[in-house]
């Protein structure tokens, strides 16, 4: 009797890319959203404005950075801040910055990676060009704002209350 040798059976899913346009864009995007991030302080004070996410204006696209992520629809709670969060009608792609992999997802059983691919092409396209255009791409920003360390020992100074908020008397 003949043994045959058969093909090794790997379960892996196929890795996928953005094309290097798309890598290019998302970079531009992530660029552009982190130098508008803001911290401002007066010493006693801070207020800090992060760039958290662009939509289009009929919410089927979202690009959310890495670095403000939290969500639980993936099977990640949070990314890193190479990673890009991208989200076209149900379908949600993580995507490395630096590689342009696609390194988690979730899509739709009947949607196609062609379909998907293309409209990843022209949404980060899209939110490129109209950047600066507040009509057709929506911003969303995260903000916080507290004392800083010199401002905490100040309010405790002038308060008589000590971080757990018993009095010191």
């Amino acid at each position: 009797m003949r043994v045959y040798n058969i093909q090794d059976t790997n379960f892996q899913s196929k890795q996928r890319f953005v094309t290097p346009a798309a890598k290019e864009n998302i970079n531009f995007l992530i660029n552009k959203m982190r130098e508008t991030t803001k911290y401002k302080t007066d010493g006693y004070c801070f207020k800090s404005t992060i760039f958290k996410e662009l939509s289009d204006s009929k919410k089927e696209a979202r690009f959310i950075d890495g670095l403000v992520y939290t969500g639980d629809k993936l099977k990640r709670n949070t990314m890193k801040g190479g990673e890009t969060l991208f989200t076209i009608g149900k379908t949600e792609l993580v995507i490395d910055n630096n590689s342009g992999e696609i390194i988690d997802y979730y899509k739709p059983f009947y949607k196609t990676w062609n379909g998907i691919m293309k409209k990843i092409d022209e949404f980060v396209t899209f939110f490129k060009e109209n950047f600066e255009n507040d009509n057709l791409v929506y911003k969303r920003y995260l903000t916080n704002a507290g004392f800083t360390e010199e401002g905490l020992k100040r309010f405790r100074k002038l308060s008589g209350v000590n971080l757990v908020g018993h009095n010191n008397g």
